[in-house]
């Protein structure tokens, strides 16, 4: 892996959350004027009413970002969830306007009772393989093995490793990592952070989207990264 070659290619948090929030056209223009107040800027925006949920969904092209507001007609549950594929700028830059968003979010959806069901983080990367295949870096490289052994399957186009590790008492957080050669362009590493926080919160506990978002992205800089280097640390 080259070193500083790191691309950020996607970032996002979701929260499950109870009680569900009310959408409605007076929730829904709130919601927008309070984004507004708070500085996040949007270029489009939608309420839809189906058979099982109520959605909004609030978008910007430039820097990309998107905003899901989802309340169940069939459970007791909603949902935030706030992404931006390719977002274009750096994950500190996210997690002021998840802050920015949340804010927004608490403005319109005034309760003392919210309780945070589960939260979850994915942070997904893309870094230059110091070979022409990224695959046969981590599998010659990092893992020592010989890319001969490979060869009863053929020619193979990707492939890498996953890691499921549970929560600890020191870090409540389920993870699951993937490292593998990027399908796209076999010449980079793509890698994928998926934190789970599955314990529901005490009523009235705040998102603290930064807090989640910091401790995902730091695990990612470090063990990952350490990882994926190997003898190079």
């Amino acid at each position: 892996m080259k070193p500083g070659s790191r691309k950020l290619i996607y970032v996002g948090i979701n929260f499950v959350i109870s009680p569900p929030p009310v959408i409605n056209p007076e929730s829904f223009l709130k919601f927008q004027e309070s984004l507004i107040s708070h500085s996040v800027d949007f270029t489009e925006s939608s309420r839809q009413e189906q058979q099982y949920e109520h959605r909004i969904e609030i978008s910007r092209g430039t820097p990309p970002l998107r905003i899901v507001v989802i309340a169940s007609t069939k459970q007791p549950i909603g949902q935030l969830l706030i992404l931006a594929p390719n977002p274009a700028r750096t994950v500190d830059y996210f997690i002021q306007e998840t802050e920015q968003i949340t804010e927004a979010f608490v403005e319109t959806w005034e309760t003392s009772h919210r309780q945070i069901m589960k939260r979850d983080v994915t942070i997904r990367d893309l870094y230059e393989a110091t070979s022409d295949h990224a695959f046969q870096e981590l599998w010659e490289e990092r893992l020592g093995q010989s890319i001969d052994s490979l060869a009863t399957f053929g020619p193979i186009q990707g492939g890498g490793l996953r890691f499921v590790i549970p929560p600890q008492p020191e870090r409540p957080a389920q993870i699951e990592i993937k490292i593998e050669s990027y399908l796209k362009d076999s010449s980079k590493i793509f890698v994928e952070n998926q934190f789970t926080w599955p314990t529901p919160t005490q009523p009235g506990t705040s998102f603290n989207p930064k807090t989640f978002l910091l401790e995902a992205e730091n695990y990612a800089k470090n063990q990952v990264l350490s990882f994926i280097r190997g003898s190079e640390e």
